[in-house]
């Protein structure tokens, strides 16, 4: 497709107008600080770009930031440069969302890519709250549509870029890069490329804090080790057990995750959609090593799911009429705005109240 269509721009319009008013809920309805936890450590190590080697996160975001501040000279603010950032890559993510669904011959891509938009829980609560997340997201959708195109000059932007933006995608993008090289000998050449930012950044690094395994020490300690008895699943089985009910309603939300990626991924494989299996392998990976402390990523990162579902297209099992299917669709997207602003308003009195 080489123009943008009526409801490609309506879609974008609406996700937008979401968008505005999501971030005008959380602000100015709940009185939310933006520039507190994560997003203030981002914002800082964007102040010192020169020095990028936190072994809390990888670069990307931090030096995104770093650059839109330059461009704009220093007009905006943090919050105002962190929103734009985000903003914007929230709108390429839906946007390719939209385009994915029409490669894939998916019968609605629009109501697929407002789905997205408003995806229950974190479709807008971690879009509009400034963080790497939505722009790893946006990047890994252009990888795998990238893929699905043979455009494999931008597959290994967009995948080297994924993982220089958030650790999250070491996850997401072997894989895909994987089967890239099994399946389409001519990219064997510069599919290590895609390697090449994060690498340098981890050699310059090793020098930097003088560990040779500086990053991966930490990220393994801190992001994989169990803090049960159990080796794997500690991060679902852990609130489950838990006894409180936020962290039990956060074990059943990352169960849901384990069991949408389960059937994903049997479907996927099923019909030969080898990268929407990667990303369904990939979320289900996510549930089964990431440890109780941070499994709350399943969840984040669980509109992915928008990849397998946009291959497998409409699914049999619905037989209502047309006007009935469309009020079910419509319910469905209410309830998931609903979602968003329960969590916002949760988060905003409780995580960061």
């Amino acid at each position: 497709m080489k123009h943008t269509d009526r409801s490609e721009l309506l879609v974008l319009g609406a996700a937008g107008v979401a968008y505005v008013l999501f971030f005008v809920y959380m602000v100015r309805g709940l009185g939310f600080n933006m520039l507190q936890s994560d997003v203030l450590t981002y914002w800082r190590d964007s102040l010192n770009w020169r020095t990028p080697f936190s072994p809390w996160w990888v670069p990307g975001y931090s030096l995104l930031v770093a650059v839109i501040h330059g461009i704009t000279f220093n007009a905006l603010g943090p919050v105002e440069v962190m929103v734009l950032a985000s903003g914007s890559a929230y709108l390429v993510a839906v946007r390719t969302v939209f385009r994915l669904a029409q490669l894939n011959r998916f019968p609605s891509p629009g109501l697929l890519a407002l789905a997205f938009a408003v995806f229950p829980v974190v479709g807008l609560t971690f879009s509009v709250r400034p963080i790497a997340d939505i722009t790893a997201i946006a990047l890994l959708l252009l990888t795998v549509l990238s893929f699905q195109k043979q455009r494999w000059g931008r597959f290994v932007l967009a995948a080297g870029a994924c993982m220089f933006v958030q650790k999250v995608m070491w996850f997401f993008v072997p894989p895909l890069v994987l089967l890239a090289f099994v399946r389409h000998g001519e990219t064997r050449r510069i599919l290590p490329l895609a390697f090449l930012p994060i690498l340098v950044w981890m050699v310059a690094g090793a020098f930097y804090h003088g560990d040779s395994i500086w990053f991966m020490r930490w990220s393994v300690e801190h992001l994989l080790t169990s803090k049960s008895a159990l080796p794997v699943f500690d991060g679902l089985v852990t609130p489950l057990l838990s006894g409180s009910p936020a962290k039990v309603g956060k074990g059943v939300l990352v169960a849901s995750v384990l069991v949408l990626s389960i059937v994903s991924l049997l479907e996927s494989v099923r019909i030969r959609a080898w990268p929407a299996a990667c990303v369904s392998l990939s979320l289900l990976l996510l549930v089964a090593f990431v440890n109780s402390f941070e499994i709350w990523v399943a969840v984040r990162y669980s509109k992915l799911l928008v990849i397998p579902a946009a291959s497998l297209g409409e699914r049999p099992g619905f037989r209502g009429s047309s006007a009935a299917r469309l009020v079910a669709v419509w319910v469905a997207l209410i309830l998931a705005v609903a979602s968003n602003l329960a969590y916002g308003y949760y988060m905003s009195r409780f995580d960061f109240g």
